[in-house]
């Protein structure tokens, strides 16, 4: 008999992923798949591949059980990949997901067959253009009253502080913007009618929200 192993990894996943630093990693979507929890519910399996940095290449796993409780999840990973989440029941192929990239905050979990792994603790998007980066949905604080107030698809980053920062500014800003009244003209700058009307700014277009 030969000593030679026969291995053929052609379809291996690995199933409990990596573990890295607790931290904040950016990290693109390998793989999707659906899949049953042990309690029979529906669930998502995702392979979260680590984009540069020290543990570049790593892979976390990570499961989003599709239950009333843990919607916010699937809430909060779609909203992370700038996919809408509008308050329906709907229907969205998983292989959707693969490509995608985005943050995510991950701490140790406990361990599993004597491996530590990481685990996802918050998702968010990635804020380009030199922005301060927006704040992950605190997977630990929402609950399943929370999540049933999903955000429509046209408000993605319902969850995240920069939003709510932005639309409280934009509560203040309002009712000063009715009550100032115009600035009358210095009598020598005044315009004839003709070009006022030209060039009035038309108080109704503003967009103040």
């Amino acid at each position: 008999m030969a000593d030679e192993l026969i291995v053929d990894l052609t379809n291996y996943k690995d199933r409990v992923g990596n573990r890295v630093n607790p931290g904040r990693y950016t990290v693109v979507v390998e793989d999707a798949e659906m899949d049953k929890s042990k309690a029979n519910n529906d669930m998502v399996n995702l392979w979260l591949r680590v984009v540069g940095g020290d543990y570049d290449g790593a892979t976390i796993v990570d499961r989003l059980t599709l239950t009333e409780k843990a919607l916010f999840r699937i809430v909060g990973f779609m909203q992370a990949i700038g996919l809408p989440t509008p308050r329906k029941r709907f229907k969205i192929n998983v292989r959707t997901f693969v490509g995608k990239t985005l943050d995510v905050d991950v701490d140790d979990g406990e361990p599993y067959n004597g491996r530590v792994k990481s685990e996802v603790r918050g998702y968010m998007r990635i804020v380009g253009g030199g922005s301060a980066p927006a704040e992950p949905a605190d997977l630990g604080d929402l609950t399943s009253s929370g999540a049933e107030d999903l955000p429509g698809p046209d408000d993605l980053s319902a969850f995240t502080g920069e939003a709510q920062a932005e639309a409280a500014a934009a509560t203040e800003a309002a009712p000063a913007a009715e009550a100032a009244p115009p600035a009358a003209a210095p009598a020598e700058a005044r315009v004839e009618p003709e070009a006022a009307d030209a060039d009035a700014l038309d108080l109704d277009s503003i967009d103040l929200g």
